[in-house]
């Protein structure tokens, strides 16, 4: 809901003002991949809460109600703040740096590789699920997501929008892998810290022989 109220007051942030505050919003808060040339890192976490497109508003506004809540639910608001945040950020940055080859002055802005990155961890994570697609098109959770990818490839195809087609498809793969246990975060931090102690410690067999000069040790 917070995602949600944020998305909808920026858009009509944007709608109602003026043609040199929309100028002064676009370029301090919308990426473009000619920005990152700039060192304006901070666009490709703000461009995802700023719309400049009723459609794609509607789209993403559509998911957030129909889908993400289910995910929000089976994860946990802490877990799922980290795939929303994770997902937003590779997409524009792989949609930035395709732009820089490309199409420098395409604007990328939307929560669009989140809510395709949603789909497709609905489709791994509830594959079985019953999906009433808009009430009328029953099919499986994995048979929605798979069709979402095919229109998605489609769609970028004939548009030619492979600038943002890089980003949604790049969200969508890293969706796949978080629902699907194949990128655990958090399994790598423990490790980490896992690596961290065995340096420090030592392990002393059954308590036999001389303790070390620092009294540091795992029994």
């Amino acid at each position: 809901m917070w995602i949600l109220a944020i998305s909808v007051g920026t858009f009509l942030l944007w709608l109602f003002s003026g043609k040199a505050v929309r100028g002064r919003l676009e370029d301090w808060v919308v990426l473009t991949p000619g920005s990152l040339l700039h060192g304006h890192l901070w666009k490709l976490a703000t461009t995802a809460l700023f719309h400049v497109s009723a459609l794609g508003l509607f789209f993403n506004v559509l998911m957030l109600w129909l889908f993400v809540p289910v995910l929000e639910r089976e994860w946990g608001t802490r877990r799922f703040v980290w795939f929303a945040v994770a997902t937003s950020l590779v997409g524009n940055t792989v949609s930035a740096l395709v732009g820089l080859a490309l199409a420098p002055a395409t604007p990328i802005a939307g929560m669009a590789p989140f809510m395709f990155g949603s789909i497709a961890a609905f489709g791994t994570a509830f594959a079985q699920q019953p999906v009433q697609f808009f009430g009328v098109l029953p099919m499986k959770g994995r048979t929605f997501a798979l069709g979402f990818l095919a229109f998605l490839v489609i769609s970028v195809a004939l548009n030619g929008e492979w600038v943002q087609g890089a980003g949604y498809l790049a969200a969508m793969a890293l969706a796949w892998g978080f629902a699907g246990g194949r990128i655990t975060p958090s399994v790598w931090v423990l490790r980490w810290r896992r690596g961290r102690l065995r340096k420090k410690l030592s392990v002393m067999d059954g308590g036999s022989g001389r303790p070390p000069k620092k009294q540091e040790w795992l029994n």
